[in-house]
């Protein structure tokens, strides 16, 4: 059924982004695990959720690097700097710089124009 399952490019491109996700959401997971005092059950529970996420990225990783070229994968991972950006303004309400927002611009240029390289 798995087999099946990435069979298709599309499957995997999409398991890809699952797996982009689900890893930047442990910056969050260990920011929060962070406000608790070290070793307290706050701060372990914060650290083992982000362990777990990492698991499951692993996981998903080893699978979509069984079917994609390693350059195709990584290409995908450029997402995870903006999801990160997204999650530090959304859940801890950070200042956005003007650096920031051009850094995110240079990411997604760069993905565009290697996807785009890509297709060609």
């Amino acid at each position: 059924m798995l087999d099946d399952f990435l069979s298709k490019r599309r499957n995997i491109i999409a398991l890809a982004m699952l797996a982009v996700f689900m890893e930047s959401l442990t910056s969050p997971c260990l920011k929060l695990g962070a406000r608790y005092p070290f070793m307290s059950p706050g701060y372990i529970a914060w650290f083992c959720v982000a362990v777990l996420i990492l698991c499951f990225y692993a996981v998903c990783w080893q699978l979509i690097l069984e079917k994609l070229p390693l350059t195709t994968a990584y290409l995908r991972r450029g997402f995870s700097y903006i999801l990160i950006f997204v999650w530090a303004t959304v859940i801890f309400h950070e200042t956005i710089t003007l650096q920031q927002i051009l850094g995110i611009i240079v990411i997604i240029i760069g993905m565009v124009v290697s996807i785009s390289d890509e297709h060609q």
